[in-house]
């Protein structure tokens, strides 16, 4: 019996469809330097599907949109009050 290449071995959401959070987490975690191995642990899919992911958005230059994207949501979170109980 063979082991999958570790780059290639399945977790819960491996082969699943993107949804916009799982997008905004991934251009998130690039923003933030986060390891490969890190976010595919976080995101639950291969390395291999999250760097084809990051690849794909590379391409269609759309990464660079959800990584700003992602910047001004963690800048406006910054410059918010805290919410009283």
């Amino acid at each position: 019996m063979s082991r999958p290449d570790i780059e290639d071995r399945p977790d819960l959401n491996t082969g699943k469809p993107w949804s916009e959070m799982d997008l905004f987490d991934l251009a998130n975690s690039v923003r933030l330097g986060d390891p490969v191995e890190e976010i595919a642990g976080f995101l639950c899919r291969s390395r291999r599907e999250i760097r084809e992911k990051i690849a794909e958005l590379e391409q269609t230059g759309e990464l660079k949109k959800r990584v700003a994207k992602a910047a001004a949501g963690a800048n406006r979170q910054h410059e918010e009050p805290p919410s009283s109980p």
